[in-house]
């Protein structure tokens, strides 16, 4: 093999990484303002014509973020930016009509750019994702306090891009973690609602139903962003380990003191803790066994318009050492509804203390548990949530399917 081939197999498998980086990135269509706004601050900044943050998708290159020119994707062969990925390195353009790799590029020849300064944006891998330019109509250089400042709004869009995409893949695994679908079971609906306040939360919801009976949660962790979804997740997967056990009628309190003694050495570690109900229905009867470990947002509206609120005194999980929880227990009749949720939704209301009235009020003006969740949502979208809104609703209809 003669070093020209070698060479070649190596390109190739540097593009091939390259390629499967960007597939990772899982962009979104069109233009994003948190990348348009580094590109817009950069041709204010250096006094250029346009920017860009490029990202070189297979034989086309589009533009998540851009100021100066409307194009959305382009072939990548004419692109200033294929050959810096090319290069993968930080290029320079005086004067493109006096460079032969990129006089007769369509931006030189139709819109009249010369100059041009691109820099690779990389991924933890070192994976070229995209590239930082600028371009302008006038032939030209960057000082080196242009040059410095063009290289730190290319590592603000680095850090940005690459951040995308992990916060991307960090909330659809954090969505696939939650139950598929609702649980709809003779004369019950069940189902939930996860809305992070960032990318991914430290909330989540479960259930799941088994020999008659209906295991369900919501947990609510300390703190926001990644690290509590992590915490979370494991707070979650400890319960769900406990499925069998409390289907068979193991009692509740018992059932969440063993998951906080398999939880306290990493939520110590994590310096975190987490409030949750844990509940236990039974589809025959309606007899609901729960746990509240201090959260203390657990709503039963009755089918006569009246409204219970489940307490209880215990503390959360990992709060303190050697703790107990201890089981409780009420019943939903026919037409009885059932809401738990996160202190992100009270955090919506105009007064989240006297939060009972509304939040009943809420509940019984719809009659199937996905309205509810939707008039949730909604309200979480006009009021722009700053705290994680999770709820998890469980409805009986009433006598004759009402």
């Amino acid at each position: 093999m003669g070093i020209s081939t070698t060479a070649a197999a190596w390109t190739g498998r540097r593009e091939e990484r390259r390629q499967r980086a960007v597939d990772s990135l899982a962009l979104d269509p069109g233009r994003d303002a948190r990348f348009n706004r580094i590109t817009r601050l950069a041709r204010t900044a250096l006094r250029v014509d346009w920017s860009s943050i490029t990202v070189l998708d297979r034989d086309r290159a589009f533009f998540p973020g851009a100021d100066g020119f409307d194009i959305t994707e382009m072939a990548r062969q004419d692109t200033f930016c294929d050959r810096t990925t090319e290069d993968d390195r930080l290029t320079l353009v005086e004067d493109a009509t006096r460079d032969p790799r990129y006089a007769e590029l369509p931006a030189v020849l139709d819109s009249g750019i010369r100059f041009y300064a691109g820099v690779p944006l990389r991924d933890s891998l070192g994976n070229n994702v995209g590239v930082f330019c600028v371009y302008d109509t006038e032939p030209r250089t960057l000082s080196d306090d242009e040059l410095e400042s063009f290289q730190d709004l290319a590592a603000w869009a680095e850090q940005e891009l690459v951040a995308s995409s992990e916060r991307a893949q960090a909330g659809m695994i954090q969505a696939a973690l939650l139950p598929a679908a609702p649980v709809r079971v003779d004369d019950w609906d069940v189902n939930g609602a996860c809305l992070p306040a960032l990318a991914v939360g430290g909330d989540f919801y479960d259930y799941g139903a088994s020999q008659g009976v209906l295991h369900l949660g919501l947990g609510d962790v300390m703190g926001k962003g990644a690290g509590a979804a992590m915490v979370g997740a494991g707070v979650r997967t400890t319960m769900r380990a406990t499925h069998q056990a409390v289907v068979a009628g193991a009692d509740l309190g018992t059932v969440t003191t063993e998951v906080a003694a398999a939880l306290e050495t990493d939520l110590d570690r994590a310096g975190s803790f987490a409030c949750v109900f844990q509940a236990a229905l039974d589809l025959a009867d309606g007899t609901l066994r729960y746990v509240d470990a201090g959260l203390g947002l657990a709503l039963v509206v009755r089918a006569d318009g009246t409204h219970e609120r489940l307490t209880a005194r215990d503390r959360p999980i990992g709060l303190l050492p050697d703790d107990h929880w201890t089981e409780q227990s009420t019943v939903l009749a026919p037409g009885d509804r059932l809401l738990v949720f996160s202190d992100g939704l009270v955090d919506l209301l105009d007064d989240p203390v006297a939060w009972e009235e509304p939040v009943a009020a809420l509940v019984a003006e719809h009659a199937e548990a996905a309205a509810l969740l939707s008039s949730i949502a909604e309200l979480a979208a006009e009021r722009v949530a700053t705290d994680d809104v999770t709820a998890l609703a469980v409805f009986r209809r009433g006598e004759g399917g009402a």
